[in-house]
């Protein structure tokens, strides 16, 4: 079933080409603080993507409590699951292997529509969409 989630910020980045990466998503996340929402699940939501992880895409920071009236929905499609922790270092780790095993064709990624899904008690879902 797809589910909705309300914008709270988006931006269009480049993991390797983009200087300011870092800072973007930081102050992107920082939004999150505008709002009354610090138990409520978060989204990271990677969509529009230019080609593959190496192309421009969009970056939205969603919640499912009603911040906005900008919504964007997250499709009912088939995901890999990727568990982490939430800090810097364990996130950017999982994306790292996650590139390794498109890399090393173990993952047939969609390019869809991706989506890290963080949880109050720290716990970290990165769904790939899969072919």
């Amino acid at each position: 079933m797809s589910k909705e989630v309300y914008i709270i910020g988006d931006i269009r980045t480049n993991n390797f080409s983009d200087k300011n990466l870092f800072d973007k998503i930081g102050s992107l996340w920082n939004k999150t603080n505008d709002f009354n929402i610090e138990n409520d699940i978060k989204y990271g939501v990677y969509h529009q993507y230019e080609n593959d992880y190496h192309g421009d895409y969009t970056l939205a920071i969603a919640a499912e409590t009603p911040v906005s009236n900008e919504k964007i929905i997250i499709p009912e499609n088939e995901y890999k699951v990727f568990e982490c922790l939430k800090d810097e270092h364990s996130i950017g780790e999982t994306w790292k292997k996650i590139w390794q095993l498109e890399d090393e064709k173990e993952l047939n990624r969609a390019y869809s529509l991706d989506y890290e899904k963080y949880y109050p008690d720290g716990k970290v879902e990165i769904h790939i969409a899969i072919k």
